[in-house]
């Protein structure tokens, strides 16, 4: 962006984006609004912070007058999204000029540990680098794509609430990922969760 003061953010996606709340708490001048389809969770937002429950496909025209913005971020980008062509298109009519989308996707074979009956709706729902590229070049936005592979090690009670939260499209769109599911899951596992996240990282501009 050139610049980390004085932004004007929008974020979509499905849940309020940790990354985009904190661009939020640790630049002040900022001015985050956040449209989610999810009900607005019970912690504290920072002051600079506007939470609207609703979907941009459906409700772009409400967060519209906010804008345009400097920066939009979609954070677990997926299949959820029926039209990604059509959420780029929208999302570009109130990105300033210089701005930027940024898009974080993960990979069709889940780099989280998540329960076996999530696996099959993980992998449909996932989105493809090539998919985000051509949606991109159907709403002529120059993208710029890379990928991150980070160690996480987190107790299990943690990352139990975290897959409570619903926060992974696969989990919240598994009928059979129930809490008992969840908790038997985690139970089971000896010690702490492991693994590497990765990430697809997708930068689009004008």
């Amino acid at each position: 962006m050139g610049r980390s003061d004085g932004l004007s953010i929008l974020d979509v996606s499905e849940e309020a984006c940790l990354f985009a709340l904190t661009l939020a708490e640790n630049h002040p001048s900022n001015k985050l609004t956040v449209m989610a389809s999810a009900v607005k969770p019970t912690f504290d937002f920072p002051a600079n912070v506007d939470y609207h429950k609703g979907s941009i496909m459906r409700n772009a025209d409400s967060i519209a007058q906010r804008g345009p913005f400097d920066l939009i971020i979609y954070n677990e980008i997926s299949h959820e999204i029926s039209d990604i062509d059509g959420l780029f298109k929208k999302l570009k009519t109130i990105l300033k000029d210089g701005g930027q989308i940024v898009l974080f996707s993960r990979p069709k074979n889940p780099p989280l540990p998540v329960p076996d009956v999530c696996l099959m709706v993980w992998r449909k729902l996932a989105t493809t680098k090539e998919e985000l590229l051509a949606s991109a070049n159907a709403a002529q936005l120059n993208s710029t794509c890379f990928s991150a592979a980070v160690p996480i090690s987190v107790d299990k009670v943690q990352w139990e609430n975290i897959l409570y939260s619903g926060c992974f499209p696969a989990i919240r769109n598994t009928p059979k990922c129930d809490e008992r599911t969840i908790r038997d899951f985690c139970v089971a596992k000896s010690g702490k969760f492991e693994f590497e996240e990765k990430l697809l990282i997708v930068m689009l501009r004008k």
